[in-house]
């Protein structure tokens, strides 16, 4: 007699409606992990459990899709709390405990006044090298810390005068202590002192202490080799931020700072004249001395072959002009055009961005004149060139370009000179816009990152993965290039993608993924695609790719649009134009079934081909969607 295998018998038990055989429904939760917490009265539970089985969590019902989807808003108290996952099928259940805890950060009572220790701030130690030549904003180390409410707080540093709080949020006090230049300070306590309602005084360290060394020797800050891949990468491991952590600068391999000072694991760093900046300093070499002061030589455009010019015979005037040949027409330029800075090998500190569509803006610290600009340009990208001085050791240098749109920009050293280069046009072909268009598609995730939890057991890496390959067949049946960063389930680091893209010289970067909430906010009607980028180069693409995915999908919901300006891995890369396409939707049910059903993934990789060609049949095509 064959043996049916276990699935076989469990089936047929089903079918006979033996409770003996009848498998036991399980409950899958794709979020919350267990032991999460959240800081907000509701917690998103997605998850899954059979088609056709009911759901009660704690007793109550709770909704299910007839394939077994629930994505939920559920109510927490305050505290921790086992939530109880019963599903029933065909008089069969299956349980699951999951444990959430909801935090509060209640406010301390007013009396007895109390002072919460662990929030002092500074955490950290804070140490000056070169205070007399710091701003009193360089000079101020920020203090905080949470207490009673309505009492009167006041910070002092060592054996100095006391310097008041103010309260900011119900037992929320912060302000700041201004270092005085000349005082010298050695790992001195930093103390705050609160007197609360009921006339009672509470004193607390801060762990972080504030030392002074006022005449001590400078010191030098070299970004360490290998810690920034590529050109054209921005990676956020190796940012330098303002003194109050916004993003400032992506240093480039060997740029070289003024270090000032040290706050906790970070130097300071002064770029110029009271603008300080933050720099991990396990990225750079500390060194004794000083940066050398750059002596900028005058800016030269490089990338452009000379127009040839017509030979004219060596006969009389009369002769000549009736045998002139004609002007050949003006050679286009080829290469990138390069503007040169020369530094005499200072690598100065520089920033370069795109503000608007047609210009880019390089922002150099540290040189002592600005720059001579060119007696004249003749390239046809370059439409203007500006250098102005927005303040001391602050030079700034604008293009302006004759194309609004820009296909790739980035800036290097390069023996001793500081090189901006700009990527010019691609020569499209107008019957076949798509033709030998190198275009980098990377499917999100991989490997060991699922990507957003999938409550229907598949997470976001697989689902993306089929949408980029059948992209990639549509787009390389156009003519187009395509190469894929990844073609199966493997692990790729967030910069290997970038640095992919640029070593292949692409066009076009578009990484696709598909959403998901964070923690705090409520699913519900939230849907649809978004499309984000971080240059304005790249907001033509983004918009055909939107347009496409709403005219092919509209059952996905219009989403919020276009996301310019993000500070994304996957969008800060400058060398092509880079963008990110978040599909739809994976805690919202509609969104996350058309993810999974193979018919949807197709829709949605004919609407990522059809925006991408939309994008470059308009370069040749303008005026057309």
């Amino acid at each position: 007699m064959r043996r049916l295998p276990l699935r076989a018998l469990a089936l047929a038990g089903a079918l006979l409606g033996s409770p003996a055989l009848a498998a036991t429904p399980e409950v899958f939760v794709a979020y919350p992990p267990p032991g999460h917490r959240v800081a907000s009265d509701h917690v998103l539970l997605e998850g899954s459990v059979p088609a056709g089985a009911t759901l009660r969590i704690d007793g109550r019902a709770a909704e299910v899709g007839p394939d077994g989807l629930f994505i939920l808003w559920w109510p927490l108290r305050v505290g921790t709390q086992d939530l109880r996952l019963v599903t029933s099928l065909r008089g069969e259940t299956g349980t699951r405990t999951l444990r959430v805890t909801r935090t509060v950060r209640s406010v301390l009572p007013a009396a007895p006044t109390a002072l919460e220790a662990a929030s002092i701030q500074p955490g950290h130690d804070h140490t000056f090298w070169d205070a007399a030549r710091d701003s009193g904003a360089e000079r101020t180390v920020p203090v905080a810390f949470r207490g009673s409410p309505r009492g009167q707080a006041s910070v002092r540093v060592g054996g100095g005068p006391a310097t008041p709080l103010r309260e900011v949020a119900p037992g929320e006090y912060r302000g700041g202590y201004v270092l005085p230049p000349a005082q010298a300070l050695a790992a001195a306590p930093v103390t705050v002192r609160l007197t609360g309602r009921d006339g009672r005084t509470v004193t607390r360290t801060a762990t972080g202490r504030v030392t002074n060394l006022p005449g001590a020797a400078p010191q030098l800050a070299v970004q360490r080799p290998g810690t920034v891949p590529g050109l054209a990468l921005n990676p956020a491991d190796t940012l330098l931020t303002t003194l109050s952590g916004e993003p400032l600068l992506y240093p480039r391999e060997g740029m070289t700072f003024r270090a000032v000072g040290r706050v906790g694991p970070d130097l300071r760093v002064r770029l110029a004249p009271g603008q300080g900046a933050l720099v991990t300093a396990a990225q750079v070499e500390v060194r004794s001395g000083v940066p050398a002061l750059a002596l900028a030589g005058a800016l030269r455009v490089e990338g452009v072959v000379p127009a040839p010019t017509a030979v004219i015979p060596a006969l009389p005037l009369a002769a000549a002009l009736s045998v002139l040949p004609p002007v050949p027409a003006p050679t286009p330029p080829t290469g990138d055009l390069r503007l040169r800075l020369p530094l005499g090998g200072a690598r100065v500190p520089f920033t370069l961005t795109q503000p608007e569509p047609g210009k880019l803006v390089l922002t150099v610290y540290g040189l002592t004149t600005p720059p001579a600009l060119p007696p004249s340009t003749t390239d046809p990208l370059l439409a203007g060139l500006d250098v102005t001085t927005p303040a001391p050791g602050v030079t700034r240098l604008t293009l302006s370009l004759n194309a609004a749109q820009l296909w790739g920009f980035a800036a290097g050293y390069e023996e001793g000179d500081l090189v901006l280069s700009v990527r010019r046009p691609p020569t499209l072909d107008p019957a076949r816009p798509l033709a030998g268009r190198v275009i980098v598609l990377d499917a999100g995730h991989g490997g060991t990152q699922n990507g957003g939890a999938g409550a229907l057991r598949v997470p976001e890496k697989d689902l993306v993965l089929p949408v980029t390959l059948r992209a990639a067949e549509l787009l390389r049946a156009q003519g187009a290039d395509v190469r894929l960063t990844r073609d199966r389930d493997v692990t790729l680091g967030l910069y290997e993608r970038g640095l992919f893209a640029e070593l292949e010289e692409a066009d076009l970067l578009v990484s696709i993924h598909a959403n998901a909430l964070p923690d705090g906010r409520d699913p519900r009607g939230i849907r649809g695609p978004e499309v984000y980028f971080t240059h304005p180069q790249a907001q033509a693409p983004a918009a055909a790719i939107l347009a496409a995915l709403r005219r092919t999908l509209p059952d996905l919901g219009p989403g919020a649009g276009l996301k310019p300006g993000a500070n994304l891995a996957l969008t800060r890369p400058s060398g092509q134009p880079s963008l990110l396409v978040e599909t739809g939707y994976l805690t919202d049910p509609g969104n996350l079934r058309l993810l999974m059903s193979p018919a949807g993934r197709e829709r949605l990789a004919g609407a990522i081909a059809s925006g991408i060609a939309d994008f470059y049949t308009a370069q040749v095509r303008p005026g057309q969607p």
